[in-house]
């Protein structure tokens, strides 16, 4: 059952539940409506009340947030996915700031479209962290098409084929972060782009399962810095899996 804590009630009333959610997925169903409804998105030609949108959206999140880790965890629950174990509870991932790096959002500051993506992807007891566009590189493309999720369990990709593929921190393996050159020689197309574009992609990020089988790399997708964000995430965040 879920909490009946004072806080837990007061968030509860911010998604427009009862007192005492019936169940984790009437938590997720009331976050999914209250975040549509007062994205402040809707609101950009209403001065005043994207104001007050914008509020209400950071209590939404918060009280989806704590309304989640407050549930009891159900008697049994899925324990293995198709790439690894989750692990029986997970605390809140660490703060991540990409400064002002175009394409990437974090928690609680997500576009609609971002929070769409999510809600489609989240889990009981997890939490959005950070979205990382990887599709953003040369001529800009439609937002969702190729990108990263970040939560407090796992990391989420969908690659250039559209394929979507997930890995749990706790099957995390080695995580690199080298110069490109290690590799291979940029191409000449791919120097024009950079020269021209202003990008820098002299860093790969290569993310590795435990078992050593390589998960997804991070070339040309990404700024330097955004990679070395991501990098030092991940490393947090498998060593707090491995805790």
């Amino acid at each position: 059952m879920p909490c009946a804590c004072e806080r837990c009630i007061r968030h509860s009333r911010t998604l427009g539940l009862p007192a005492k959610p019936p169940s984790k997925a009437s938590i997720r169903k009331a976050y999914r409506a209250s975040a549509k409804l007062w994205h402040p998105d809707r609101y950009e030609n209403n001065p005043g009340k994207r104001l007050q949108a914008e509020e209400q959206f950071k209590l939404i999140q918060v009280a989806y947030r704590e309304l989640s880790d407050h549930c009891e965890r159900p008697e049994r629950e899925p324990t293995v996915s198709t790439m690894g174990a989750s692990p029986a509870t997970w605390p809140a991932p660490p703060p991540i700031f990409f400064g002002d790096a175009s394409g990437c959002f974090v928690f609680p500051h997500l576009p609609a479209k971002v929070v769409n993506i999510f809600a489609v992807y989240l889990q009981d007891t997890e939490c959005a962290a950070a979205f990382i566009d990887l599709s953003m590189t040369g001529i800009r493309r439609e937002i969702g098409s190729q990108y990263i999720l970040l939560t407090n369990r796992r990391i989420i990709v969908r690659d250039a084929m559209g394929v979507v593929s997930l890995l749990w921190y706790s099957d995390l393996g080695e995580i690199r972060l080298m110069d490109r050159d290690e590799l291979r020689k940029p191409s000449i197309w791919e120097r024009i782009i950079e020269k021209i574009w202003g990008i820098k992609h002299r860093d790969v990020l290569q993310i590795n399962r435990q078992n050593g089988t390589h998960f997804f790399s991070i070339l040309g997708q990404a700024h330097d810095n955004v990679k070395k964000v991501v990098y030092n995430f991940l490393l947090q965040m498998k060593q707090q899996a491995r805790a």
